[in-house]
């Protein structure tokens, strides 16, 4: 009469062999995780500063993107010879994750209605995943512009 199931030993064998699939596929799994993380933020903080320079160059006014005390990148607009924080929906404040270094202009990245703007290098780090990526926002549409990423 033929056998029917598994037999324990069996069994265990395929999870031992499962295990050990998953023990090499779950840690570069994390890497990929934690690389793709920091490509998300600057990919936001590109989009942000695009939408702060086509506000200026379209209203007129002098914008700016700086970091704030509290740690997230926010938009302002000049008016009336001061900074007045803007409320536009696309352009709300962006907060930099935690474990995150930025090196962001001191007086923020300013934008001038005729569409001139600064061309700062940034440096972005990830403490986590030890990554670092260097851009630069393209002056005449406000991309930025990988120019370097290392892990350190």
């Amino acid at each position: 009469m033929p056998r029917r199931g598994f037999t324990l030993i069996e069994l265990l064998v395929v999870l031992a062999i499962l295990s050990m699939m998953a023990g090499v596929v779950l840690p570069s799994a994390s890497v990929m995780m934690q690389k793709n993380r920091l490509e998300s933020f600057v990919h936001h903080c590109s989009v942000l500063c695009r939408e702060a320079f086509e506000k200026a160059v379209f209203s007129g006014r002098k914008y700016q993107v700086r970091l704030d005390e509290s740690n997230q990148l926010v938009v302002d607009y000049f008016e009336n010879s001061r900074w007045v924080p803007s409320t536009d929906m696309w352009l709300r404040p962006l907060p930099v994750p935690e474990n995150f270094k930025l090196d962001w202009p001191e007086n923020g990245w300013q934008i001038l209605p005729e569409g001139y703007c600064e061309s700062p290098q940034i440096r972005f780090y990830d403490e986590l995943a030890r990554e670092t990526v260097f851009s630069r926002i393209r002056a005449y549409d406000a991309h930025f512009e990988r120019i370097s990423g290392s892990q350190k």
